[in-house]
């Protein structure tokens, strides 16, 4: 896009849709979460078989569709990749009332909702070249691992005060269609709505004869598997201290710390608002500190919140609730860094066709990080009968990001590399 380009104010509200629209997503994602009793009483399996069906299943067929959006976005366009996305967050979220409990159906109706993420997370980096300047696509990318974390938070919230009121955990989740419902009619309003300003660049001639050849000139950039493996790194590490963490904090020693699951709650709720925080201001980081170096800002983000995780083993740091306190908030700061950054960067250096493909590329195969992050910590677990093995494993994930995302091409020189005329930067 040229310099010259003027960015209408409707673009906030195009930023509203899609955080909205994100909020919705996390919602479903853990409304059945803190009913997992219920879940696995009214399904007749126990916990654990439960907890698999209905979240792990999200994972699998949310990174799926990840992939899958990210190839439609480019061809189809944002908005009605965003719409499409939140009617598969409605429609079987109001039909789980009306499936009278059967796993089939439970089943099936999960992996409809599930298809839903795809096109809310795939299009984050084309909609930010779309409507945004690139100093404002940090500030975009960082507020929507915000709103990630909003809907996580309400969906905690607003899931057993639901179920207190309908005796039901199918009910539950018929409510939770309002968000997704929100968001349709913002992303209606959005399509009535003007153009963004990229798309007059696009219809130039110059545009047109750099599509050409532009996704497969990425896929041979070296910087472009940087990226990606960035993201299935940063999964990994986000996964692991996420389902670590807790039972680290609450088990009895030696296999945990024992402070319980009371503090382990309240520590872990600290380190959501901090994850967070650091992505508010991610934005920031990335555009004025850092100047766009995503080797900087990556590096730093990796390597800090690597070496906190890490600290959590020492007996300096776990001896006390109020290190863990500062400990815990800082490392989630730190981590929050790391996906949006890579948005950015997308955003900022890739051909605007090939924006939405790289995305889903990097999200979908990223995505896949939490069921080796989850296999390997438990078998570790398992094997040791200590947490320190697991988290340490994942804190080394950590370091190896620091060093991998040294390769990445300098601010000056990442848009020649990614489109092709300088692969001898990387």
């Amino acid at each position: 896009m040229h310099a010259s380009q003027n960015y209408p104010a409707f673009r906030w509200f195009v930023l509203f849709s899609l955080l909205v629209a994100t909020v919705a997503g996390s919602i479903l994602m853990i409304t059945p979460a803190p009913l997992m009793g219920e879940v696995s009483h009214q399904l007749g399996v126990d916990p654990g078989v439960a907890t698999g069906i209905v979240m792990g299943l999200w994972n699998i067929v949310g990174a799926s569709s990840c992939l899958l959006a990210g190839f439609l976005v480019d061809r189809f366009g944002a908005n009605r990749l965003m719409i499409v996305g939140c009617i598969l967050l409605i429609i079987p979220t109001l039909l789980f009332p009306l499936s009278g409990g059967s796993l089939k159906t439970i089943i099936l109706l999960r992996i409809i909702q599930a298809a839903g993420l795809g096109p809310i997370t795939s299009t984050l980096a084309t909609l930010a070249a779309d409507w945004f300047p690139v100093r404002q696509r940090g500030m975009v990318a960082g507020l929507q691992g915000v709103a990630t974390s909003g809907g996580v938070l309400i969906g905690f919230l607003a899931a057993p005060a639901t179920f207190i009121r309908t005796h039901s955990w199918l009910s539950t989740m018929g409510w939770m269609a309002i968000a997704p419902a929100i968001a349709l009619a913002c992303w209606v309003f959005v399509a009535l709505g003007p153009q963004p300003p990229a798309s007059a660049d696009e219809r130039s001639e110059e545009a047109r004869g750099e599509v050409q050849g532009a996704f497969s000139r990425a896929l041979r950039s070296a910087t472009t598997w940087i990226l990606i493996a960035s993201v299935f790194i940063s999964c990994w590490f986000f996964t692991g201290v996420n389902d670590l963490t807790p039972g680290y904090i609450a088990i009895a020693p030696p296999t945990g710390l024992g402070y319980g699951p009371v503090m382990a709650g309240r520590l872990m709720g600290l380190y959501q608002m901090f994850f967070m925080l650091g992505g508010l201001l991610v934005g920031f980081i990335f555009e004025k500190l850092f100047r766009e170096s995503a080797r900087a800002t990556l590096g730093l983000g990796f390597l800090v919140s690597g070496a906190l995780a890490c600290s959590l083993l020492s007996p300096s740091v776990c001896a006390k609730v109020s290190t863990l306190s500062l400990v815990l908030p800082a490392t989630a700061f730190f981590a929050a860094w790391v996906v949006p950054t890579i948005v950015a960067f997308i955003s900022i250096n890739y051909h605007h066709s090939v924006v939405g493909r790289i995305t889903g590329m990097a999200f979908g195969i990223g995505f896949y990080a939490g069921i080796p992050g989850i296999l390997v910590g438990s078998a570790i677990l398992s094997r040791t009968g200590s947490y320190h093995g697991s988290i340490a494993l994942v804190a080394l994930v950590a370091i190896l990001g620091a060093l991998l995302v040294q390769f990445l091409p300098s601010p000056k020189r990442a848009t020649r590399t990614v489109k092709g005329t300088d692969e001898a930067t990387v």
